[in-house]
């Protein structure tokens, strides 16, 4: 799987997240108050023009990267709200 940086986003990908950013963070900070901890998943398909959102609380994410990776991306984003795309056979981490 290849992992890129967030300037090599699709930019069908780019505007979803901005046309739906207050939408997205809502859902966020909603799953916080329950799982305390967490990212926002995002299953792209370009070809079928859907994006699936989902809220990954940690045992799912765990299960995904693995808790090293995940504990490194907890430290790496700090404050901020992380985002996991996969769209084809790339992933891209956005923290907001």
């Amino acid at each position: 799987m290849n992992i890129q940086n967030i300037s090599n986003l699709p930019d069908f990908i780019d505007k979803f997240i901005k046309f739906n950013h207050d939408k997205l963070l809502e859902i966020y900070d909603e799953n916080i108050k329950i799982h305390n901890t967490g990212l926002l998943y995002f299953q792209c398909d370009k070809i079928k023009n859907n994006v699936d959102v989902i809220f990954l609380h940690v045992e799912k994410i765990i299960e995904m990267m693995g808790e090293q990776s995940w504990e490194m991306l907890k430290k790496d984003a700090g404050d901020k709200k992380i985002f996991l795309i996969k769209e084809s056979d790339s992933m891209y981490i956005l923290k907001v």
